[in-house]
């Protein structure tokens, strides 16, 4: 395994941890409350035919007030079966769509109180015969302006690939 795959791998064991010691979903962490934000995994899927994954979360403001999410996209990645980290071809929330080749930063999205907004993400270039295990979302913190949080996901029990 290189490095850098086991750097990954600890930074998902250590986000879990430190998820499960603030009290959220440790147990199904295909659902995530964080920062006020419920993050929930809908659908992952590998197109074996063409090697792209698609990636499906719905994202729930759970504050009384509307409120700015925005999204690291470059810290936006899924990771295989296999450990291979995949940076996004296509980000979209809500009706906004992001491609890796506009080269922003961030997305930013109006989160309305108590209204899924589905987040989907595609990545190509996946190995053949991999399957995506997680989804690491990188997003702002609400209270602090430059302080990113990482929400980490995997599909939920039961669901087919």
């Amino acid at each position: 395994m290189t490095r850098q795959k086991l750097v990954l791998v600890m930074l998902i064991l250590s986000s879990a941890t430190a998820v499960s010691a603030r009290g959220t979903a440790a147990r199904d962490s295909s659902v995530l409350v964080i920062d006020d934000i419920r993050f929930e995994a809908e659908r992952f899927v590998v197109d074996s035919a063409t090697n792209v994954a698609t990636v499906e979360l719905s994202l729930v403001n759970l504050k009384k007030m509307p409120r700015e999410l925005k999204v690291n996209v470059y810290g936006t990645q899924l990771v295989d079966d296999r450990r291979d980290a995949y940076y996004f071809s296509t980000i979209g929330l809500g009706r906004v769509l992001m491609r890796f080749t506009d080269k922003q930063n961030y997305l930013h999205y109006l989160l309305q109180p108590d209204s899924p907004a589905k987040l989907v993400i595609t990545a190509e270039g996946i190995s053949p015969g991999a399957a995506i295990q997680v989804v690491k979302i990188v997003f702002e913190d609400s209270a602090e302006e430059g302080r990113f949080l990482d929400a980490y996901l995997t599909e939920a029990s039961g669901a087919a690939n």
